[in-house]
């Protein structure tokens, strides 16, 4: 059980079909229940909404903030809102909907509930990676599915060195190197024959993406460890190379280059009604355990 909710924001993938429509519900149903919504001002003029406008939601400093779209829009906010500790409730208006699980319907029933603040909130480990160049940091992201190391085109083999820590890992011959929480899991990790891995574990997974190789296999280590990828300096494919955290924030790497990759100090809390659990999504959006 949390506390009372005051204060709402809402981030609404406006591409979607069906989002002006359930923002504008969702809004007046916290007005009606005596809470204040927060919106940006692109989305108040597209919903015609009448409530509380501001440049940047983070600085509005919502009690909950509420996530119309996507597994891909729920990311994007993620990394917005776990510096600030602000729970997230994920509305399924998308094509996938792992994270943002809440159906529409559902969630605009539940509204009263949030205000009440009859809900759990479940917190889920992040990452932050950086790339040191030359010694200095040139550019860092924080994410909540995954970091990935690989080309674009995958016309050449990309050559990576692994290390946990101070010990030397492994080299990896492969089309590139997915570090991955517990969330992202059941992302690209999971596509390049990663474990699916409850989201509560404390752990960081590490997955080549189609390695040269009969024996290499993925890898599961504390999540306190600190990860250091090297990009090879020899034989390396240079057009397309790159670090993409989240499938959204990319940077070319070049040869030389170091990813350091180790949890991120925020968490993303997500907001549970308790309807549905981890098992049921696999097999709801994955048909995990089906008979053939």
């Amino acid at each position: 059980m949390a506390e009372r909710v005051e204060r709402v924001g809402i981030l609404s993938a406006l591409h979607k079909p069906r989002v002006r429509e359930t923002t504008q519900r969702a809004a007046a149903l916290v007005q009606r229940g005596g809470g204040t919504v927060v919106v940006s001002e692109t989305l108040a003029e597209a919903c015609a909404l009448d409530c509380e406008r501001c440049e940047d939601i983070a600085q509005a400093r919502p009690d909950l903030v509420l996530v119309m779209g996507g597994d891909g829009t729920f990311l994007a906010a993620a990394r917005l809102m776990a510096p600030l500790g602000v729970p997230l409730l994920g509305v399924d208006l998308g094509g996938f909907g792992f994270l943002a699980e809440e159906e529409p319907e559902r969630m605009l029933a539940g509204i009263e509930r949030l205000l009440r603040g009859e809900f759990e909130i479940e917190e889920r480990i992040m990452l932050r990676a950086a790339v040191l160049r030359e010694g200095e940091e040139c550019a860092s992201y924080t994410g909540l599915n995954d970091a990935v190391i690989a080309t674009g085109s995958f016309r050449r083999i990309t050559r990576l060195e692994l290390y946990v820590g101070a010990e030397h890992i492994a080299q990896f011959a492969a089309d590139g190197l997915i570090i991955a929480t517990p969330t992202g899991s059941t992302a690209y990790s999971l596509s390049a024959g990663g474990p699916i891995c409850e989201p509560q574990v404390e752990a960081i997974l590490i997955t080549a993406i189609c390695p040269h190789t009969l024996h290499t296999r993925p890898l599961v280590v504390n999540a306190d460890s600190e990860l250091l990828v090297t990009v090879g300096s020899e034989r390396q494919p240079t057009e397309d190379l790159a670090l993409t955290v989240d499938g959204q924030e990319t940077v070319k790497l070049v040869p030389g280059d170091h990813v350091a990759i180790a949890q991120a100090p925020a968490r993303a809390r997500l907001v549970r009604l308790g309807r549905r659990t981890f098992y049921d999504r696999l097999r709801a959006k994955l048909r995990w355990g089906e008979e053939r």
